[in-house]
């Protein structure tokens, strides 16, 4: 996400300073193309967040993990590390507060994500900045892990496997649109102190996504209906055993619970029309021919 709104914002001539996890090469020199001053830091250390910040007019918050791992976990960086944020654009004198969330978020969810994602809307929202939250439903496009992974069993398996039945919804937005999002909520007085739900122009099932996917790469496969107690078992296995699982059990409770919403207000108050479901599979396939 951060990459794709990096380029956004220095499109629509914004100046750039971003905070980088890991000074990796080609991340970094995409930035640095695009103008931006990059300063490396931590999330969860709250004096490199008030450095990086300094001297910013608005402050846009994208970190967040789907894993867990060793002390980078939900409570560490979706909670502490959103309160480092509010706590330097405080000390910044900056007014406006961009953060993403996601789809799903509330207080009784039955996964540590979503609840601490909705912990740190809970910060934003009583934090007294001029703040916008979005709460995006599946991000698809180049770079995207999941729409790739999709793509991927659709060039090199014989059968495509899905979870269950494979009819729970999502509603996919291309993160081209999600930085769109951002980059006109900057410049418009009416999002602020709003949250915007965000996603595609229709909710597919599962079973509809990979089926797209397939046509996309120009191979429909069959589907392979995995039953959900033995993913259920192997996601617990998983999780004991693997450092990195492929699949957490969490992760298995929110894809099944799905995550559809209204993009009303993304479309009247943003004025963001997302694009259909193929062409964010189009530009993310184009990155694996």
């Amino acid at each position: 996400m951060g990459s794709h709104l990096a380029a956004r914002l220095a499109a629509d001539g914004h100046r750039l300073v971003c905070l980088v996890h890991r000074r990796r090469g080609e991340e970094v020199g995409r930035l640095e193309e695009l103008g931006a001053v990059t300063v490396p830091g931590d999330i969860r250390n709250a004096d490199a967040v008030a450095a990086a910040a300094a001297g910013c007019d608005a402050f846009i918050h994208l970190v967040g993990i789907i894993l867990e791992r060793r002390d980078a976990t939900f409570e560490n960086i979706h909670v502490r590390g959103t309160l480092n944020a509010l706590g330097a654009a405080a000390a910044g004198g900056i007014p406006r507060f961009l953060h993403m969330s996601a789809l799903g978020s509330r207080a009784d969810a039955a996964t540590a994500y979503h609840r601490t994602k909705w912990q740190a809307e809970e910060l934003v929202r009583k934090s007294g900045l001029d703040y916008t939250i979005f709460r995006p439903s599946l991000i698809i496009g180049p770079g995207g892990e999941f729409a790739e992974m999709l793509l991927g069993q659709a060039r090199r398996l014989p059968v495509v496997p899905v979870i269950g039945d494979g009819n729970y919804r999502l509603q996919p937005i291309t993160v081209t649109d999600v930085a769109a999002c951002f980059s006109r909520a900057l410049a418009n007085d009416e999002a602020v102190g709003r949250s915007f739900d965000l996603g595609g122009p229709r909710a597919v099932t599962y079973n509809e996504l990979a089926a797209a996917a397939g046509r996309v790469m120009g191979r429909e496969r069959p589907l392979l209906h995995l039953p959900l107690p033995l993913m259920r078992a192997l996601a617990a296995a998983a999780e004991r055993l693997l450092p990195r699982p492929p699949l957490t059990t969490d992760q298995l409770t929110m894809l099944l619970e799905g995550s559809t919403c209204d993009i009303t207000d993304m479309q009247e108050v943003l004025g963001v029309d997302p694009a259909q479901l193929e062409e964010g599979l189009k530009a993310a396939a184009r990155r694996l021919i």
